[in-house]
């Protein structure tokens, strides 16, 4: 799963500073508060875990929302 320093370089080394792109983050602070809100506790381990699944296997034909974000959350839990 990338960190913020890996993707600043990808950035720097394929983009100008002056490119406009459109640009969604999601961190653990987003995954432990869905967490929350759909009545979960998630550690920051497993907050990571969660979001490496995201990364790797995501649709990029819909993008990542707070379903994908849910169905990834209940699929770390079920395995």
């Amino acid at each position: 799963m990338p960190v913020v320093a890996d993707l600043v370089k990808r950035l720097n080394e394929t983009y100008q500073p002056d490119d406009y792109v459109a640009v969604a983050i999601w961190c653990r602070e987003d995954i432990i508060g869905r967490g929350k809100e759909r009545g979960r506790v998630i550690t920051m381990e497993q907050a990571d875990g969660i979001l490496d699944l995201v990364e790797r296997k995501q649709d990029c034909e819909y993008g990542i929302s707070w379903d994908t974000i849910d169905c990834f959350t209940d699929y770390y839990f079920d395995e």
